[in-house]
């Protein structure tokens, strides 16, 4: 029987004890001492050291002058990342609606996270049997028209966090699998300004995807619609291009990006 993830097998005292101490700075009490802290734990002041010490290295915590502990600003980071994905769902959703009702087809918002296609939502106006719930899911940038996007935009001069040196992993008959080729694709992309997954992720599927720019110009995330190959011609692949372009204009235009 597989071992669950929430079995002592996998419990982490160290990092417990962490946490534990990041959830004892609430409104009431913004500040602690070692010693406040050892007390609300149990434990003593000194075997607490290596785990505030690790926290603050991280910037989780931060040591006041006179040695109160309070919470550091890497929270406030990591929550500001979690506040505009977000934000940019609900900033997005009007337009993606539309676009899936409009193409009867299911649309996508994404982001790109450690080399991989992010979903942060889908509005539905066709079932899905490929991915029957989206929200949260990983999958390969390099296979996807919504992973191909996010890839071409990249700032110049940034790795693109694909392996190198080695094929790229293949999901169909269809998916790329050598970086100059990926290359010449991404190429493309940026020069039609948008991207085609046809049948590369999965077979029988063809995606099309346009790119989400922020109030500085910077593409912060992608949106797609997938499709059945049997429903798109050659010849209607850019009318949908063209339909997603235009929709992650006005989302681009929702996060304030005016073209100059």
């Amino acid at each position: 029987m597989p071992v669950s993830p929430r079995s002592p097998r996998y419990h982490s005292t160290s990092l417990a004890r962490a946490l534990t101490i990041l959830d004892l700075f609430e409104p009431g009490t913004p500040t602690l001492s070692a010693t406040q802290i050892a007390r609300s734990l149990r434990v003593r002041p000194g075997s607490l050291y290596p785990a505030l010490s690790t926290l603050g290295r991280f910037g989780y915590l931060e040591r006041r002058p006179d040695k109160r502990f309070r919470l550091g600003l890497k929270l406030l980071e990591r929550g500001h990342t979690i506040l505009l994905h977000l934000d940019l769902y609900e900033r997005a959703r009007p337009a993606l609606r539309q676009l899936a009702q409009a193409l009867s087809a299911n649309a996508h918002l994404a982001v790109l996270h450690q080399g991989q296609v992010l979903y942060l939502g889908r509005e539905e106006a066709a079932p899905s049997a490929v991915f029957p719930s989206i929200v949260g899911r990983l999958v390969p940038a390099h296979c996807t028209a919504l992973g191909k996007v996010l890839l071409a935009h990249l700032p110049p001069g940034e790795n693109r966090r694909l392996p190198a040196g080695r094929p790229l992993e293949r999901r169909t008959a269809r998916t790329i699998t050598s970086l100059r080729r990926l290359e010449v694709e991404l190429a493309g992309v940026l020069a039609r300004g948008y991207a085609v997954d046809n049948e590369e992720l999965h077979e029988g599927v063809v995606c099309v995807a346009a790119p989400i720019r922020d109030h500085a110009g910077g593409v912060v995330a992608a949106i797609s619609v997938s499709l059945l190959k049997a429903r798109v011609t050659e010849a209607r692949i850019e009318k949908i291009a063209q339909d997603v372009v235009r929709s992650a204009a006005r989302i681009s235009g929702a996060m304030g990006y005016r073209p100059a």
